[in-house]
């Protein structure tokens, strides 16, 4: 019960003091000086993921209000910190309309905003929402303390983010491809060779990773099957024997995506070497 009401009398001091306008001779924390304010509730998430190979494509959510009743909501996307709002690039101005306001962005929108950097497959872009009240305020999560967005009673939906992705193509994938990056297990030199096949079924693929034969000294090699989200190319390899060091055992799990439309593939490896987890290993291809 005391947890229940200490979290109320924060949202009450959020209202009332943080997200408000005060004169500056005004400090003596008298209420009738402070001035409501207004923040975004996040209601839901709808999609998450932007296929960037698609102009038209949308990452949404649905936002409500506390406070204030929003005229209209300015949506960046931030290429510097929650609290660098110089760096911000406008994506639009909304209005905002009902309480369950949907939000979205398009990757042309969002292309334009970056431009003239690309958007790249895999990263993840943080967009942050700025509320525009009647009178010209404006709240966003620069001028809000990250100990009220981060706490998740109040619910925030001034920031959120786009994964850029693609969907998966396992006639598009397969062929052969160059290492592009090793350097933390180090079994490979960029620029080696590395066939990829189609996997056991439509949403998979397979290929001989670690152990390698030059630089792992590699036998008993099996390929790795990894499994692909066809709607936007998340990849996950389920743990797996994939051959022995000398007479020290390999298992393999990952995480990353595969990007069909790019021919991208990028992995996060743990390697299990005799029992031993080396976990974190970035192992990228790109297709010739």
């Amino acid at each position: 019960m005391l947890k229940n009401i200490n979290a109320l009398m924060s949202i009450v001091l959020l209202l009332s003091g943080m997200l408000c306008s005060c004169r500056k001779d005004n400090v003596n924390g008298d209420s009738k000086n402070l001035i409501e304010g207004s923040y975004l509730t996040l209601k839901k998430s709808i999609n998450g993921n932007l296929d960037f190979s698609s102009p038209s494509a949308t990452v949404s959510i649905a936002v409500g209000s506390y406070g204030l009743k929003p005229v209209s909501i300015n949506i960046y996307a931030a290429t510097g910190g929650a609290t660098d709002s110089s760096k911000w690039k406008l994506i639009k101005n909304v209005p905002f309309t009902t309480d369950s306001t949907i939000l979205t962005v398009s990757t042309a929108e969002l292309a334009k905003a970056l431009a003239p950097a690309a958007i790249q497959p895999g990263n993840q872009y943080v967009l942050q929402n700025e509320v525009v009240l009647k009178d010209g305020r404006k709240f966003s999560a620069y001028n809000t303390p990250s100990n009220y967005t981060s706490f998740p009673a109040y619910k925030f939906g001034l920031t959120w983010k786009a994964t850029a992705v693609c969907a998966f193509n396992q006639a598009a994938s397969v062929g052969t491809y160059k290492v592009v990056y090793d350097g933390d297990w180090v079994d490979y030199n960029t620029g080696d060779i590395i066939t990829v096949s189609a996997g056991p079924d439509a949403n998979s693929i397979q290929f001989m990773a670690y152990p390698s034969v030059v630089l792992g000294g590699g036998s008993n090699r099996q390929n790795w099957i990894v499994k692909v989200d066809p709607a936007s190319g998340s990849a996950t390899v389920v743990k797996q024997y994939v051959g022995n060091y000398g007479s020290t055992k390999a298992s393999v799990d990952a995480t990353g995506f595969v990007f069909s439309c790019t021919g991208f593939i990028t992995l996060l490896v743990n390697v299990d070497y005799g029992g031993a987890i080396y976990g974190g290993n970035t192992f990228s291809l790109q297709k010739q």
